[in-house]
């Protein structure tokens, strides 16, 4: 009956220790998933915070876009008003060419320019 017991506690004994390993597991477990809980609400809470500064940033940007789009049109207004229609850009290498462009009259060229143009035009030895 002794051996009986014996074999009883040591029974019991090793299932409560199998028991304390699956208790720790498990607390691992939930500590690891409210970790895991913790990051997910702060990377949700950071993904908000930009992208209420990116829709902040970009309701500037929309505004600067608009005002700077007035300016333009209210100095293209009164260029128009004036009579002006001159080309906006001009890339400079063809008028020094002597190239035509649309919308710009050439002026006749001088003897300097015409000596000028044929140097560029000639290849390099």
């Amino acid at each position: 009956m002794l051996l009986y017991a014996n074999l009883q506690l040591a029974a019991l004994k090793q299932e409560l220790e199998e028991s304390k390993q699956s208790m720790l597991e498990s607390e691992k477990k939930l500590k690891f998933k409210e970790e895991t809980a913790a990051a997910a609400m702060a990377a949700r809470d950071a993904a908000e915070k930009s992208l209420k500064l990116a829709d902040l940033r970009s309701s500037r940007l929309r505004d600067r876009v608009e005002e700077l789009t007035h300016q333009l049109e209210d100095i293209e207004n009164r260029e128009d008003s004036k009579g002006q229609n001159r080309p906006r850009y001009v890339c400079w290498p063809w008028q020094w060419l002597g190239m035509d462009f649309v919308g710009f009259q050439q002026r006749p060229a001088t003897q300097q320019e015409a000596s000028n143009e044929m140097e560029l035009s000639e290849p390099l030895l």
